[in-house]
């Protein structure tokens, strides 16, 4: 599985960290790639211990969530469907 860089722009990265809008810009920017989790937390302004509440946030967006470990990192897939489209992801769906 090859993981990717988290994508964000000036818009994301104006927005207050930590904000449900800033969140959910990274969360949608981010959908259908294998990314860090860390480092997607860092972009919505989190740090890992507030995983939950970006989770919780991209739940209510209705996007599905998939994490895995992959070595020793913790990535994130974030998909519109019920099915990860991503063919070498092997993880479990959290929601």
């Amino acid at each position: 599985m090859r993981i990717k860089a988290v994508l964000r722009d000036s818009d994301i990265l104006s927005m207050t960290p930590g904000s449900r809008e800033r969140i959910e810009a990274t969360a949608r920017k981010n959908v259908g790639r294998v990314v860090n989790m860390n480092s997607l937390l860092k972009v919505m302004g989190l740090k890992f211990s507030d995983r939950l509440q970006a989770i919780k946030v991209i739940e209510d967006l209705g996007l599905s969530i998939w994490l895995a470990n992959e070595g020793d990192q913790h990535v994130i897939f974030i998909s519109e469907g019920e099915a990860p489209d991503e063919p070498d992801f092997v993880g479990y769906r959290w929601s």
